[in-house]
């Protein structure tokens, strides 16, 4: 003989298990990304590189589950791919020095240093957010985002000016000479200083109109050091700030 509570269970399971996956969502979307670097060198250098920056792009899926009315989870799986940019500028004005000529002589004049460095960085994004729903169609994120890197490269740009006078005994020869050089990597090379794991906390708004049309706007913070150099004594770390902003679609769901 059937047991009717078991049979009243099951069926209430099962109506659960409708309801909810009735109310769940997926979706698409793409954006925009802005990285910011706080970066910090120790010891303090005199001439310090700009604090890396770039605008770059991501694309993905998402998945709304919703616990309640109010609180509810959105998963995510998504490609970033960052761009970094950074500059150095160092001048110097020497004086009778002989460091900087080869084969004798000595120089009186200045030097001009630029570098440019241009750095990719793509990444698989898992975010898992926490969402509040204060109204219908809006809500406020707040969770972790783990990023896991895949590859990038980086181009760096040199140039070198000299312009003075080397002095040789009773001779003297006037400089105006500029020196350009250019590097590239990828790979491995490109990314050996960079950590292959990035924790950061995501905090964000978000808005769903009734047709599905979804757009949001979220701040990253890391929680490590994304790049981590340490040479000739002198520690190089950099810091993820990111923010996004992107639009997609969102299907199913109430």
């Amino acid at each position: 003989m059937n047991n009717p509570y078991k049979q009243v269970a099951m069926a209430l399971c099962v109506l659960s298990a409708t309801a909810l996956s009735a109310q769940v969502s997926f979706g698409g979307k793409v954006g925009t990304n802005y990285f910011l670097g706080a970066q910090k060198i120790q010891p303090e250098q005199k001439d310090m590189p700009s604090n890396p920056k770039g605008l770059g792009l991501s694309f993905g899926g998402f998945a709304g589950i919703p616990f309640s009315d109010l609180v509810g989870v959105r998963p995510e799986i998504m490609f970033s791919f960052r761009k970094a940019k950074s500059d150095l500028t160092i001048n110097r004005s020497y004086t009778n020095s002989a460091e900087v000529v080869q084969g004798g002589g000595t120089y009186t004049g200045t030097m001009d240093y630029t570098s440019e460095t241009d750095q990719r960085l793509s990444y698989f994004q898992v975010n898992v957010p926490l969402t509040l729903s204060p109204s219908e169609g809006l809500r406020v994120m707040l969770g972790p985002s783990i990023n896991f890197l895949m590859g990038g490269k980086q181009n760096t740009d040199e140039t070198t000016t000299w312009k003075g006078t080397i002095t040789n005994g009773n001779q003297q020869q006037s400089v105006d000479q500029q020196d350009l050089a250019t590097s590239k990597k990828k790979g491995s090379s490109a990314i050996k200083d960079f950590k292959k794991a990035d924790v950061m906390v995501m905090a964000g708004v978000g808005y769903t109109l009734p047709v599905g049309f979804d757009m949001d706007l979220r701040y990253y913070r890391g929680l490590s050091t994304t790049y981590d150099r340490t040479e000739s004594n002198t520690r190089h770390r950099v810091w993820t700030n990111l923010i996004e902003l992107a639009i997609g679609w969102q299907f199913g769901g109430e």
